[in-house]
């Protein structure tokens, strides 16, 4: 009971300790909100190479807070679409043999603790014309690996491709870095850098060994593709077959996104509430003239 006591006393102290600071610290601009894009590369089974992608395929929205001189908080999220493809590797590799390819779009929810190099100078005007800072947090990720046979796309969860109904979710934490650039006293340009780590091995679909059993001719054919490219390697053709390896569970599934983003200064009063007052202009009544009375003048008997 004694915990809970003081764990609320704390919590609330803190609170009203940020709600005092943010009162006569930040008398204007110290909300912001940001737009961006950049491209997104995917880390797993199917990226041989862990080449960097340069192709644009993320889009971002973010509302960012400034809670204490060098401490933020922000709440973004993101659309973004990974892939990889074993095309990539070596005509000598098992990767090549195996012939696996997955499309994943994907909607990424995050909350972000973020530290400023600089300290803030108390008005948003007076910002640093160059800001850097780190950032970490936690998010909650959905994803949907799929791929094609022909031109249909098909959904490799549903397919159950190793005999595995995954979750569609997982979480993540997410460990970057950036900086600002001023622009002008309403805006900011930034350039972000994070990586993100996962809770599952199944961005890719693959993790573990093949299917022993399928749902059907399709999942089966989305499983196992090693002839859809010949004899590669005699020895891996010959190894892939039901229950044997197609990926490796030990190590899971990550991404990481280069980002551009422009943000735009937000009024406090748009979360307070607050309006400036009206100044309204004073009125002035006509003063009505009177005539000084007279004095009645007693007769004197």
């Amino acid at each position: 009971m004694f915990r809970k006591v003081l764990i609320i006393f704390l919590f609330t102290s803190q609170v009203s300790f940020a709600q005092n600071f943010l009162s006569w610290q930040f008398k204007d601009r110290y909300f912001s909100a940001s737009i961006g894009t950049g491209t997104s590369t995917y880390f797993g089974e199917l990226n041989f190479k862990d080449k960097i992608s340069d192709d644009l395929s993320q889009l971002s929205g973010a509302i960012e807070a400034r809670l204490l001189s060098r401490v933020g908080a922000r709440i973004e999220a993101t659309y973004f679409t990974i892939n990889g493809n074993d095309n990539q590797a070596p005509d000598s590799t098992f990767q090549r043999q195996r012939n696996l390819s997955f499309n994943s779009r994907n909607f990424h929810l995050q909350l972000h603790t973020i530290y400023y190099l600089k300290r803030y100078n108390g008005d948003y005007f007076k910002r640093w014309a160059t800001d850097p800072y780190i950032f970490t947090g936690g998010g909650y990720l959905f994803y949907n690996p799929t791929a094609k046979l022909g031109d249909e796309a098909f959904s490799l969860r549903q397919a159950q491709t190793e005999g595995v109904e995954y979750r569609k979710w997982t979480f993540t934490i997410p460990v970057g870095v950036g900086a600002k650039f001023k622009v002008n006293e309403f805006t900011n340009i930034n350039f972000e850098v994070s990586y993100h780590f996962t809770f599952t091995d199944y961005l890719d679909d693959v993790s573990n060994t093949y299917a022993t059993e399928f749902l059907n001719e399709t999942a089966q054919l989305l499983a196992d593709r090693k002839d859809e490219v010949g004899v590669v390697n005699p020895t891996f053709y010959d190894q892939i077959q039901p229950g044997s390896v197609r990926g490796d569970p030990s190590n899971k599934d990550r991404f990481l996104q280069i980002s551009l983003k422009l943000e735009l200064f937000i009024p406090a009063e748009v979360f307070s509430g607050k309006k400036e007052p009206v100044i309204r202009k004073p009125s002035y009544k006509k003063q009505q003239k009177t005539s000084p009375k007279k004095e009645k003048r007693k007769d004197k008997s």
